[in-house]
């Protein structure tokens, strides 16, 4: 593709668009972005992100991060990448506003499909699915099945945060926004099932079609604004979790510093951390601002040299070249790695987490287990005295997420070749939706309740 600015701004009116699934009234690109920006800001999975994990679960303490506050300093990061990519190209202040709209709402909604608990949630939900499926598959279902249900096997098997947020988003809220606000989410291009990183599930296939014929996408292309996004959350997590532990005093600030000065030290991160400590504002404060400051400037460079590629669909190793500072970037991952998250302390919150999140799914099978027939009576009141128990579990479950499992049976889908397992597999969908949207606490809450502790 050109270098040219005029082909350039060409190729983003492709992929920066104001069309919806929806359709609906024509509207300007910056009124749809800033349409986008009002829905997702008001709401409830943004809201439910302030009781859910970033790495210290359940903590009581206002200054250690939850994925909420964690989401916010994604969004500011991903804020400052855009601007100083506008910066050197002053070709792209025309679409400044929408690309800022769309890469902030990204950065805000990068986490919102997390179960409680992050990412060991993620594989409880994973481990609970391989061990129960192909058993509760059994009971509810006929014994003969469609060609097509080891596809939806191995999709309802990969249960997959970031497949989740797009499911949250698009089809239980209805958020309805634009097609670019959705690419600009899709961390991995992929559906699940198909290999270790999944950006869609089965269900909303049909979305991701019409999405990348809007925007001419290719199969397994991002959109560029996730290269940003993704990015902001490297560098915002990496010093923030460090920030926390040292807040909880799981690590001191010395044994930090020397944790992270162990082996042989480069010269820039010593007279970083230096710097830092020197600092009116303190250790962390400084140490932040000048690393991403850093960070910004070669990632900007890095997204202005290889604009042409991604904008032309063309895959790239990266936005940061190797340099002092991508070493320190890395380094803050060996060190939280190694450090922090094999803490007794953490592991011990996750180890609740894995008891609850089990024990939630383990009591709400039952309504995976029945016959379609049995289940479909429950919403009619029905299920006294042969299932006392799952009426009531399902008086439990949201009404938005029983009715997105009734839109999904009444809709048209030509993707689901038999209508007993489409049924079942909106059911199962049902039932993580419920469990992956609690937040730490809510699930905690509802373990004890069904255990009557």
């Amino acid at each position: 593709m050109s270098t040219n600015p005029a082909a350039l701004l060409e190729a983003y009116g492709r992929l920066i668009r104001a069309s919806r699934d929806s359709g609906g009234a024509e509207e300007t690109l910056w009124v749809a972005t800033e349409r986008d920006r009002a829905r997702i800001v008001q709401s409830s999975p943004v809201r439910r992100l302030q009781q859910k994990t970033q790495v210290f679960a359940l903590d009581v303490k206002a200054s250690v991060r939850s994925r909420l506050t964690h989401s916010l300093e994604v969004q500011q990061a991903g804020r400052q990448l855009l601007r100083a990519i506008v910066d050197r190209q002053a070709w792209m202040r025309p679409l400044a506003t929408p690309l800022q709209d769309l890469l902030e709402m990204a950065c805000l909604l990068h986490d919102v499909g997390n179960p409680p608990f992050g990412h060991f949630g993620e594989a409880v939900c994973r481990h609970w699915l391989a061990s129960h499926l192909d058993n509760l598959a059994g009971q509810a279902l006929p014994t003969a099945r469609s060609a097509q249900w080891p596809v939806l096997r191995a999709d309802l098997l990969a249960f997959d945060g970031n497949a989740q947020s797009l499911r949250l988003v698009h089809s239980l809220q209805q958020l309805d926004l634009t097609y670019s606000q959705l690419a600009a989410l899709i961390k991995y291009p992929y559906p699940a099932g198909a290999g270790s990183k999944a950006g869609y599930f089965y269900s909303e296939a049909p979305l991701m079609a019409r999405l990348q014929q809007a925007l001419g996408l290719r199969d397994g292309v991002r959109h560029p604004l996730v290269y940003l996004m993704e990015l902001a959350d490297d560098i915002s997590y990496c010093i923030a979790d460090l920030e926390d532990a040292v807040d909880r005093r799981l690590l001191s600030q010395a044994r930090l510093l020397a944790h992270l000065q162990d082996g042989e030290c480069e010269p820039y991160l010593a007279d970083l951390l230096h710097s830092a400590n020197q600092a009116p504002e303190g250790f962390f404060p400084a140490f932040r601002r000048q690393l991403t400051e850093e960070l910004v400037v070669l990632a900007s460079e890095g997204f202005v040299q290889q604009q042409s590629q991604l904008l032309a669909g063309e895959a790239v190793a990266g936005l940061l070249r190797d340099s002092p500072a991508a070493r320190v970037l890395a380094r803050l991952k060996q060190v939280a790695r190694q450090q922090v998250f094999s803490q007794r302390e953490v592991e011990a919150l996750e180890l609740q987490g894995h008891a609850a999140i089990g024990g939630v799914l383990d009591h709400y099978a039952c309504l995976l287990a029945m016959p379609a027939a049995d289940f479909a009576a429950l919403a009619l009141g029905g299920g006294e005295p042969a299932h006392p128990l799952a009426l009531r579990l399902y008086h439990r479950l949201p009404p938005r997420h029983l009715a997105a499992y009734r839109r999904a049976l009444t809709e048209a889908l030509p993707n689901f070749d038999c209508s007993a397992e489409q049924e079942w597999y909106y059911r199962v969908r049902l039932i993580l939706d419920f469990v992956s949207g609690m937040t730490d606490t809510y699930v905690l809450e509802e373990y004890r309740l069904l255990r009557g502790i």
